[in-house]
């Protein structure tokens, strides 16, 4: 009985009973050498087939997950309790197949955090399995906190659409379930759902995507905002934007200007707050986008309006607003943070307005060269961007009529920006190509010629192949230019007046930087005025 016992113990199951049976048969007992490996198994039927993956697929998952054993620990149990023989690169590309994974995969957690959010955003508790592995806030929390900066950047990447998963990353979000807890008991200290506390980095993100596509749902189910009968998205004329004034501001501290760039400032809020009033489309995009011209210009500016946009839309638009919602996720961010979190902002508007509308290609080409200037995007990313809207614009025929002649002249300004990315932007001469666009496109186009003058003041401290006197040269021949087209008191006219003093004065000509300084100080005079006639 003792001797029975001894083979066959009392927790052995059937199967178990069944394999030693197998093992202890005669051909097993008569070998010496058999007798001293009885414990690996004699029978070997060949590597593990796609039948056989299937069929012991449980059992793997189970050692290898729920048991916590090593890959090499689950390859021997595997091969002498189940006569499974694979090698470690079989199991490894098996692995990757099934998404079984003892460590979550960034696109894993992405995909996580926007089912949970998107549940959390209507009040729904949420329980969530990957590969039906039950995986708690505490084990998003961990991650979350240990993880990379490369992961980290990863993450907010996918978070952010601005990189497509692999075939293979898409197969594995595809086990990945949020639901609702079910009701049955579980121990105290469960009973009160865990909060997903992950950092701001990663979990802004995914907050201000929700809250953009929210806003543009509400602006389009509420009427608020208008289309044209070929579906392209109609923004309210104006004479000039906002935002004009934001970037002369910019100029203007950059040169020293300090008083006059921020009473162009104040001035020009009104009119951020007229855009609030009446919602225009413009208003995500020009606020991001003063956001980055500001954040370039000195310490605190692009606090200062993230600041007064939250204050103001509290007040227009009211506390539950997505758009003051929206302010409040980007209140107190560092520099960067901005830069960051502006980025996924305005790509996902973009993105969202074009599920079911459309924006013009010129303007949106203008959006993704200012998100270069302000460092929202990499220069690869609006390279794609600008040559994917140039061969979208020359496929395309627009039914309207004199519609060849401002078709071209829109092609042509889209060539000139993916010139400009391929072969100008960053280079040490860019300023000076800037000018010479400038004088090129005078009387011609004046959208590319305004564009072309505050690239140029942008990156003339840049341009250091421009020398001081090659500058002080530009400035003069600019400011003739802008004089004619755009007149004597315009932004861009008086910007390039006070950076044409400061260039002289580095120069030391002192005397002629004097009677720019006088003649910048008249015509800030008339710009004050000209402000204060719009306002009232």
């Amino acid at each position: 009985m003792a001797e029975q016992d001894q083979a066959n113990p009392p927790n052995m199951t059937l199967s178990h009973r069944y394999k030693h049976s197998n093992q202890q048969s005669p051909s097993t007992m008569a070998s010496p050498q058999a007798t001293t490996q009885s414990s690996t198994p004699q029978r070997f039927n060949g590597p593990a087939r796609d039948g056989d993956w299937a069929n012991y697929r449980d059992t793997i998952t189970s050692l290898y997950l729920d048991q916590n054993k090593s890959l090499k620990e689950v390859m021997r149990i595997m091969r002498e309790e189940y006569y499974f023989y694979a090698t470690e690169k079989m199991y490894k590309i098996r692995f990757n197949k099934w998404g079984l994974h003892k460590k979550l995969r960034a696109h894993q957690v992405a995909e996580l955090l926007v089912q949970r959010g998107k549940r959390a955003a209507v009040g729904k508790s949420s329980v969530s399995f990957v590969g039906g592995r039950k995986i708690d806030a505490d084990r998003l929390n961990t991650y979350l906190r240990r993880v990379s900066p490369a992961r980290r950047k990863e993450l907010v990447a996918i978070l952010s659409g601005r990189v497509e998963m692999a075939g293979s990353q898409k197969r594995s979000i595809e086990d990945i379930i949020c639901r609702t807890p079910s009701p049955e008991p579980e121990p105290a200290i469960e009973t009160v759902p865990r909060r997903l506390d992950a950092p701001d980095s990663l979990r802004l993100p995914e907050e201000c995507m929700q809250i953009v596509q929210a806003y543009i749902g509400g602006a389009f189910d509420g009427a608020l905002w208008k289309t044209t009968p070929n579906r392209e998205l109609v923004f309210p004329p104006r004479g000039k934007t906002w935002l004009d004034p934001v970037s002369s501001a910019r100029q203007l501290f950059i040169n020293g200007f300090t008083d006059q760039g921020f009473c162009m400032i104040r001035e020009t809020f009104a009119g951020y707050q007229e855009v609030m009033e009446r919602q225009d489309p413009s208003l995500l995009v020009e606020t991001c986008l003063a956001l980055g011209a500001l954040r370039q210009s000195g310490p605190d500016l692009a606090e200062s309006l993230i600041n007064y946009a939250y204050g103001m839309s509290r007040i227009i638009l009211g506390p539950r607003h997505p758009l003051h919602l929206l302010f409040s996720r980007l209140r107190g961010l560092s520099s960067y943070e901005i830069a960051q979190f502006s980025g996924v902002i305005l790509e996902t508007f973009l993105k969202t307005v074009q599920i079911d509308t459309r924006l013009k290609p010129t303007y949106l080409a203008t959006v993704y060269r200012a998100m270069l200037n302000s460092e929202f995007i990499e220069t690869a990313v609006a390279q794609r961007y600008m040559e994917g809207l140039l061969a979208d614009l020359k496929e395309t025929e627009s039914p309207d009529l004199p519609a060849d002649e401002l078709r071209k002249k829109d092609i042509d300004l889209l060539q000139h920006h993916v010139t400009w990315l391929f072969n100008l932007h960053n280079k040490p001469t860019e300023a000076k190509v800037a000018a010479k666009t400038l004088v090129e496109t005078r009387r011609r186009d004046p959208r590319l010629a305004r564009f072309s003058c505050y690239n140029m003041l942008r990156t003339l401290p840049t341009s250091y192949e421009v020398t001081d006197k090659e500058a002080i040269d530009i400035l003069y021949q600019s400011l003739a230019i802008c004089e004619t087209e755009f007149g004597r008191s315009d932004n861009a006219t008086v910007v390039v007046l006070a950076t044409l003093q400061n260039y002289l004065r580095r120069m030391g000509r002192y005397e002629e930087a004097a009677k720019v300084r006088k003649d910048f100080e008249t015509r800030w005079d008339e710009v004050v005025e000209g402000m204060s006639r719009l306002k009232t």
